[in-house]
């Protein structure tokens, strides 16, 4: 994080004198006490989070994916005059952080044809489905699998 407000200094004052990196240092490094020491900031999840750059590239990847194929199952309600049959679905999600249920939700609504509409504490989400043919396996979506996986890789490195 430092080097991030190392680069942002740099960035922000237009040039590069020995003058500014300097300062930049000594203002990156203040700033990156102050959040260790006031923000709960921690390095070691820092480092937790590097470690899931792959993954969460290989989630982006399924997410764009998703949509495309989402989108093709959409066509037919489009160029057809047949009509879609709307569905609620109600699923219980096995993922513990609040932030990866969230992330999930979000994945749901991204894609055409599902909407999260509910979101309890429990896991407990319930999708709406704009036909029943999209809440098939809605309960065994790729994006839970890769979510649980990261959840359990921060959770190995916590234990260390």
């Amino acid at each position: 994080m430092a080097v991030l407000f190392f680069a942002l200094f740099v960035i922000l004052n237009g040039k590069i004198t020995w003058e500014i990196v300097i300062f930049g240092v000594v203002i990156a490094a203040l700033l990156y006490w102050f959040c260790v020491k006031f923000l709960d900031y921690s390095p070691r999840r820092e480092l937790q989070m590097l470690r899931l750059i792959p993954r969460g590239f290989r989630y982006a990847w399924t997410l764009l994916k998703e949509i495309i194929k989402s989108n093709l199952a959409l066509l037919p309600f489009l160029y057809s005059r047949r009509k879609p049959e709307p569905k609620l679905v109600s699923f219980h999600s096995p993922l513990k952080s609040p932030g990866a249920r969230c992330i999930l939700a979000n994945s749901i609504t991204m894609t055409p044809g599902t909407i999260t509409v509910l979101m309890q504490e429990d896991g407990e989400m319930i999708i709406h489905c704009l036909d029943q043919s999209l809440a098939a396996d809605i309960d065994t979506l790729d994006f839970q699998t890769q979510l649980l996986e990261m959840e359990k890789a921060i959770g190995e490195e916590q234990k260390q």
